[in-house]
């Protein structure tokens, strides 16, 4: 089940965001106070998988001048490999469908050839590569996608 995120999912989602993104992307992980701050904030959207009553993922938007950024999606380590990603993702992009939202944004390591490939095959085209963006040095590689509305 995918949902929108509760108050009292932040501990959770920020287990899932050490145990996704630590080890490479540390300077870019979600505080508690990061999670605590999106419920109210209307130019935010962040969905939960639930498998059980556990969370076990999320997707982070961030909407602003008409369009959806796609700032993060993990999925816990122990949940990985079952399609909840996919899943996830899909339905931003109903939601940006049912919204309204003409154009949804996403930037990705530029190592990571496999995400790229995805993404390329679900009609994302990249617009630029900004060097020297993650902490290691690589650059990300942005892409994006129009929608009907």
């Amino acid at each position: 089940m995918i949902r929108d995120m509760a108050t009292q999912d932040i501990d959770a989602l920020v287990a899932i965001e050490k145990a996704c993104f630590e080890a490479g992307y540390a300077d870019k992980m979600m505080t508690a106070e990061d999670f605590a701050d999106v419920p109210g904030d209307e130019h935010a959207a962040l969905f939960c998988a639930v498998e059980g009553d556990e969370v076990a993922g999320y997707a982070f938007l961030i909407l602003e001048d008409g369009a959806a950024n796609f700032d993060s999606l993990a999925v816990s380590p122990a949940h990985q490999g079952k399609g909840l990603g996919e899943q996830l993702f899909r339905h931003v992009e109903r939601y940006c469908r049912e919204n309204a939202i003409p154009r949804l944004n996403l930037e990705i390591k530029e190592t990571n050839y496999p995400l790229l490939k995805r993404y390329h095959s679900y009609g994302y085209k990249c617009f630029e590569v900004e060097p020297g963006f993650y902490a290691d040095g690589w650059g990300a590689i942005r892409m994006l996608k129009y929608f009907e509305v």
